[in-house]
């Protein structure tokens, strides 16, 4: 049996939002909002990752997302615009985790328990050369789907909206 030769290699856990945060720090223009909700990670996370319901209340530019494939934590899915732009996405959903790519967007969602309920963050970037100028409507956006969610949760669990 081969035994690894250095069992002294550095292991670096990361929560969910810890990741998405080095995740988003490696795509040029990506914007990450966060922000603790006073709700439980389980009241939280079962709301933002009903992903064909919640993502289009929470994203003001989408219409409907479909789940068109799963294969246990690997999605497939027909996301819809408003103004006719569709695109198809793989997602990876996972407890506390969610990671969509598409052909011109990217955009996760990670959530972990703290203290005073569930800190959370959405993150999203553009395929497209140049976006970082665009970086302050994404934030904007970004921040305005975050206050849905935590608006959404409070609405469905009475335990606040932060």
């Amino acid at each position: 049996m081969n035994e690894p030769t250095n069992h002294h290699w550095p292991v670096a856990d990361l929560d969910p939002v810890r990741r998405l945060r080095a995740l988003a720090a490696g795509i040029p223009g990506a914007v990450v909002v966060e922000d603790v909700i006073p709700a439980s990670f389980e009241a939280v996370w079962g709301i933002a990752s009903d992903l064909e319901n919640e993502v289009p209340r929470s994203e003001w530019h989408v219409r409907s997302l479909r789940i068109t494939h799963q294969e246990g934590d690997r999605l497939e899915a027909l996301v819809y615009g408003l103004v006719g732009v569709h695109d198809r996405f793989a997602i990876v959903l996972r407890p506390g985790w969610c990671w969509m790519q598409g052909r011109l967007l990217l955009a996760g969602m990670a959530a972990t328990p703290v203290e005073d309920g569930t800190l959370f963050a959405f993150a999203t970037g553009l395929r497209v050369p140049g976006s970082g100028v665009l970086r302050p409507v994404l934030r904007r956006a970004v921040d305005r789907s975050l206050r849905r969610l935590a608006q959404r949760v409070g609405a469905t669990t009475g335990e606040g909206t932060g």
